[in-house]
Formats: C-alpha cells, structure tokens, sequence
C-alpha cells in the first residue's frame, strides 16, 4: 500500500522540510513507484506510490478538485459503479477511468460528511480544507489500512506508518503502559485508540478524526449494521447469492497484472483462488496469480504445502513453496527491516518477513483468505434460541428436523454446555493462567489482574443469530490482524486484500440462518463443488498441526535460554527473576504465552538502537 504522511499547523507555521524528508525516506519502502513531498500554507505532505489497481490511482499527492481541499491518503473503493451512479444523479459527469481518489473527492463536495456512509473499501486517508483550516482524518470499518497520528499543542502529525511518526522530535517516545500490560496479557493490545507510545495514538476502525481550531474530536462513523434476517425458498439461492458478491469481492480487488495469494492447504484460501480463476475464465480477463505456502515438512507431518499443490495444479495457478522448518525462533529479528514499530509476540518474525519479501519480488497485491471463518463456523445456539422466543417452532422443526434427517446428528450447538457443566462439578480458578512473572508494582499501578479477568470474557454483540462474528466484526479484532500484515511490519511493499471481509459479503453471512450453511462452512463448501479437488472441498477445519518452538526444541535443541540481558526498561514491566526462573524449570514445550517478555526484549533493544526511551 502506498505510503502518506502529513503536518498541518492551525497557526499557519510553514511545515519543516527537512522533517518532511526524513519522513519521506521511512516511507520509501512502501511506494517504490515514485516519492513526492509537498508544502503549503500552514502543511506539509508526504507521498510514496505503490501501484496496484484495478481501478486507476493517483500517482501524485496530496491532489484536490478545487486547490482547497486536498486529499492525502491510501484509498481503495469497492462498488465504484454504485458511487458513480449516484454522483451522476446530481449532475456530475464521470468517466469509467476515473480514479478512487476523485471519486472521493467529488462525493466529499457533494455530500460532505455523508460521504463517509457511501464509502465501502479499504482506504485510510486525510482532507485537509485550506482555507477553513480543517482536517478530516478518516479509516475504514474493517481497519484495513492504519492509521496513526499525534498532537503537538497546534500541531497534527499522521501517518499510515508509525514509524515515521517517531522520525518528529517533538512527539514522546515514551512507552503506554496500557499497551504494555495488554500485549504481557494477551499477546496484542485490544484497546483500539492506543499504541506503543503515549504520545502516538492510533485511529480507530471506522472512526474519524475533525481537527481544526475549536476541536480535535474522534468519532464513530459507521459499524455493522444488525440487518433483518433473509429467508429464501431454496437453499441454492443463499449459494448463488453468496457465490455473486464473493465474486464482485474479488473482482474489485484483483489486479489486471501478477496477483499473489498467501495459500493453505485449507478451504478458504483455495476457495479465493478458486473464484478468481473462475472470474477471470467468465469475463476473459488475463490473470497472473501465484500461490505462496510455508511448508514445515520435515519437522512434523505438514500437509499444508502439499494440499496447496493440489489445488494449485487443479486450478492451473503457479505455486511456491517456502520451508518453514529450517527457522529457528527469533532469529534474524534485529536484521529484518523495518524495525518493528510495536511489540509483536511472533517468534518467527523473520520467516513472515521473507515470505513476504519473495511475494514482493512477483506482486504488488496478495489476497489473504481472512473472514472464512466467524459466520461460517458459528454457533446454532443463538438461533435455537431466537426462534423459541419468537415462537417459531415450525421453523424449528423444518430446519433441524432437515439436518438431523440428512446428517444423522443434531446440529452442533457450540452453546458451551460442557464447559459450564465442568464448572459447575468442579470450579476452576479464572487467575490459574495469569501471567506470574508480571512485576508486582506494575500489575498493581495498571491493575492487571482485574483487566485479565476481563479480557476473559467473550466479545459477543447483540446479533440474534451470530453475536460473536458481529462482536468481532465490530470490535479492534481485525484491524490488529490487518495490521500484523501490514507492510509496516514487513517491510515488502505488498497490499493485502482480504474479499470475505469485503462488507458486502459480511452483511449478507450476518443475515443466513446458521442451520445448514452456517455449520463447518457448509455455504463455502457448497460454493466451490467442482472448482476444487474433492480432498480440500470436504476436508474438515484443521488447527496448526504443531507447536513451532516445542518442536524446534525437540528437534534441533533450540531453547530460549540463556536469555537476552534485558533493557533497563523492562524491569518497570516484568519481574525477570521471575520469570527465568519459570523458564528453567519449565517443560521443553515453552508454552507462547511464557515467551511474551522475549518478544518484549527484542523490540525494545530493536527501538533502543534507534531511538532512546524516555
């Protein structure tokens, strides 16, 4: 994805050109295709250029309609057509080559702030109106493209890359402890505004952000709709339906040059391929698209890269296979560029970072096959439940009776009985997994345990029939996982592309009854008969088949100790003591969660290196 970068002052201080250089070159890595740095009144842009497609884009910017507002951002457009049409009934007159960034820029004149719900895509950007002295910062409902920004008295800085931020003396580098004590918890930050460093914030999944002299105000702008439920007469029609959009989704993602797609042996990243080789056959279009599959033979019995080549030579698509076993974790970490601009608890960091480095030396565009799961593997208890308090025991017994007729089983509820049950004959303690090497002042200050607790409960929202794939749709899950894509945390100027996030097709899942198509992805499934092998088409949801670090430790003896001497920073955060103490008397499996303040370590050294912590 193209990189951006801007400062505007409220006062009308001329922006610091060499400030804006320094940032231009953290940027290169995202646009090889051209770098551009632009000053005006009051602000300063940066621009680096990826080229992608399939739309038309704007190779230069900040660019505006009428020299005053001006947009500066990383935008991609889906249903371009619909925004046109729409445009054209109030006089514009727009042709098909025209760019996603005047798309946007003339539906802003025309309808302002109420823009923001006829945009659907993934875009992060920013207009900043000249004269009124206004900025709009804006990212998508699905957090596909970052965000960042900071506040300096009457200065904003922004950026999609968050390192660029720490290029500007004037903003803190201190760490944010709320940070901090999630990632220790958990492995990442659930806190959505937050970032590594207090003085750096991050914008929120479909939020904006007004900046001018009587505001600097986030807001919501848009969530996931809870939609009325859609019940059609034939089974297939909920196939076709889902079969049209998924289509469009990859249509208006897929480039009319090389394409790449991060493949698995699985159903979901087949299944895209699947589709795009379908859509390109309908319509004649030329497609050059390859797979990329990490292979960890021989360290355990990895089937991924094997049943990815089936699909591959099925579809008639070209296929690379990396080796995942020789890795070692955290090796090569403080070589792999870019510096990780926050704490990241993946300890082959450096096998993700060639991966993606190979894929960058063939596309600009890789499709990842996020979203399959959610909706399609959801739970059939809502439902049950749904339809008894509506009193709908004739659909009831239609649809289960169905199932059990055709299955030979109830349809698997996911209610969680069990569970309770368990509880209910023999209680566990809700702490026994609490991390016990957090420092005592630090879990105290922050309050740890009770933010534990917390972050135990399910995130569920208020959808009847799918309350977890709505909780995470409309919760930070996703974009954190965007994010760790994101080539910021690689380095390769690759764009990422998910189509089952695509709204359009999240909508429509959110509004089929879990009872059949809703269970073990039968709706996908029954989407690709005849596109894929049978042996992927019917393969059940397979978890990683190993753990990578146990199996290194058995294998070639790799062991995290003796550990890194740490920073004197992270005394503040863990008690180290402690903690190699666990280590030592550990099992040779090394549990992740126990690997945490080793990730911790590395970055910080990695940050240290570069720019000290205040």
């Amino acid at each position: 994805m193209s990189g951006f970068a801007g400062v505007v002052s409220l006062d009308g201080a001329p922006p610091d050109t060499r400030l804006l250089e320094r940032i231009a070159e953290t940027l290169a890595f995202r646009g090889p295709d051209g770098t551009h740095i632009t000053t005006k009144p009051g602000a300063g842009f940066c621009f680096t250029f990826l080229r992608t497609g399939p739309a038309p884009q704007c190779p230069s910017q900040p660019c505006s309609l009428d020299g005053r507002v001006w947009l500066l951002g990383d935008v991609r457009l889906d249903g371009r057509d619909d925004l046109r049409r729409k445009l054209e009934q109030h006089g514009d007159e727009i042709g098909e080559d025209v760019t996603d960034e005047e798309l946007l820029l003339r539906a802003w004149h025309r309808w302002r702030e109420d823009t923001l719900a006829e945009l659907i895509g993934d875009y992060s950007f920013a207009l900043w109106d000249a004269e009124a002295k206004h900025l709009c910062c804006v990212r998508d409902l699905t957090g596909a493209r970052p965000f960042f920004y900071g506040r300096v008295r009457n200065h904003l800085y922004f950026t999609n890359t968050l390192n660029a931020l720490r290029c500007t003396p004037e903003i803190s580098s201190a760490l944010d402890n709320h940070f901090i004590g999630d990632f220790l918890l958990q492995g990442w930050c659930s806190y959505p505004e937050r970032t590594a460093f207090q003085g750096i914030s991050r914008l929120p999944a479909g939020h904006t952000l007004l900046f001018s002299r009587n505001q600097c105000d986030v807001r919501r702008f848009s969530s996931v709709p809870i939609e009325a439920p859609l019940y059609l007469k034939r089974e297939e029609e909920y196939v076709e339906q889902f079969r049209s959009l998924l289509e469009q989704a990859v249509l208006d993602r897929l480039p009319r040059g090389p394409a790449a797609i991060f493949m698995s042996g699985g159903l979901d990243s087949t299944s895209l391929a699947a589709v795009a080789v379908q859509c390109a056959r309908k319509r004649a279009l030329p497609l050059d698209l390859r797979a990329f599959t990490i292979d960890h033979q021989p360290l355990f019995d990895d089937q991924e890269g094997v049943l990815a080549s089936v699909a591959a030579r099925h579809l008639g698509i070209s296929i690379e296979v990396q080796s995942g076993a020789i890795d070692f974790p955290y090796a090569d970490w403080h070589s792999s560029p870019p510096p990780l601009p926050e704490p990241f608890h993946e300890p082959f960091q450096s096998q993700y970072v060639k991966h993606n480095q190979r894929v960058a030396q063939y596309a600009a565009v890789a499709f990842y096959g996020y979203g399959g799961d959610g909706v399609l593997t959801g739970q059939t208890w809502p439902f049950l439940k749904d339809l008894v308090w509506g009193l709908k025991f004739g659909m009831i017994a239609r649809t289960f009776g169905k199932y059990v007729l055709t299955q030979g089983r109830i349809p698997p509820l996911r209610a969680g009985l069990r569970a309770k049950f368990r509880r209910l004959i023999k209680p566990s303690d809700p702490m026994a997994a609490y991390p016990p090497w957090l420092a005592s002042g630090f879990a105290q200050k922050m309050c740890l345990r009770d933010r534990w607790q917390e972050l135990q409960r399910p995130n569920e929202g208020p959808h009847p029939w799918h309350p977890k794939a709505f909780g995470t749709l409309n919760s930070s899950y996703w974009p954190a996982v965007l994010e760790g894509d994101d080539a910021g945390r690689s380095g390769a100027a690759v764009e990422g592309r998910s189509p089952f996030l695509d709204l359009r097709v999240q909508r429509f899942l959110l509004r089929v009854p879990p009872v059949p198509l809703g269970i073990n992805k039968e709706l996908i499934r029954r989407m690709v008969s005849g596109l894929l092998p049978e042996e992927i088409r019917s393969r059940p949801k397979t978890p990683f088949a190993g753990d990578q670090v146990a199996l290194q430790v058995r294998a070639h003896g790799w062991s995290p100790l003796p550990v890194r001497v740490p920073p004197r920073a992270l005394h503040e955060f863990v008690d180290w003591e402690r903690f190699r103490a666990e280590l030592e008397t550990s099992t040779v499996t090394f549990p992740w969660p126990n690997l945490r303040p080793i990730s911790l370590v590395h970055w910080l050294h990695c940050i240290e290196n570069g720019q000290p912590i205040q």
